[in-house]
């Protein structure tokens, strides 16, 4: 069974992006206070296990207290994917809005929208949605902490049929690698996990490694290398 065929896919489409906003949600956010935009353009090819390829190409915009994001992805058929997306940080209380929308090849989209705010303790606490490309609605809510080497995070992620699962992220790097852990727990125990490695090679591409476990247990999994330039001022 694909990652995208298995029912608790809904839910780890939006626990990960929470997990990506939380991240980038609390290393301070001055350092993103700046008149001066820049921006930096990427292009590369991916290919996968299992004989795909393709190419990307992407622009990120920063400056002002936001990042923004655009990028592309054509499979060998021709197939393109967009996405756009859009960080911004209030100045005044570090709060962070983050949006963005991907289209299909066929033109269907989906659309997630998250908040994140700093609590006291410093931890961070988010919520958000997510409209997948079947125009249905997912909601969810989590708490992000630090870690010696990463960063932890717990939540609950509410379908669009109102059944709820609890979500635990672990991300953790060093020595040139990054592994992100998502498991997803549903109201009947059952649990699905789904494993993000990312390797950056000698050579300068990067190896990503995907591995999704079922709640019965059977494991799937593909590679995939990416060889990225970039340009920009």
């Amino acid at each position: 069974m694909s990652l995208k065929q298995d029912p608790y896919f809904k839910y780890l489409a939006l626990a990960l992006v929470i997990a990506v906003v939380l991240a980038f949600a609390v290393p301070g956010h001055a350092a993103e206070r700046k008149d001066r935009s820049r921006s930096l353009q990427r292009s590369g090819t991916y290919t996968t296990g299992g004989g795909q390829s393709g190419t990307l190409a992407g622009t990120v915009t920063r400056g002002a207290g936001q990042v923004e994001r655009r990028g592309s992805a054509t499979n060998q058929d021709g197939a393109t994917a967009t996405a756009q997306s859009r960080r911004a940080v209030d100045p005044e209380t570090g709060a962070v809005t983050y949006t963005r929308t991907t289209t299909a090849p066929d033109g269907r989209t989906a659309a997630v929208n998250v908040t994140a705010t700093r609590n006291a303790d410093g931890t961070v606490a988010s919520e958000g949605t997510r409209t997948g490309f079947n125009g249905r609605t997912s909601t969810a809510a989590g708490v992000s902490t630090r870690t010696e080497d990463g960063r932890a995070t717990t939540g609950t992620v509410t379908g669009a049929d109102g059944r709820t699962a609890a979500v635990a992220t672990t991300v953790t790097r060093g020595a040139g690698e990054r592994t992100q852990a998502t498991t997803v727990t549903g109201e009947l125990g059952r649990t699905g996990e789904r494993v993000v490695a990312a390797k950056v090679n000698g050579d300068g591409t990067v190896t990503r490694t995907i591995q999704f476990t079922g709640p019965d247990g059977r494991t799937s999994a593909r590679t995939e290398t990416l060889r990225i330039a970039a340009s920009g001022n």
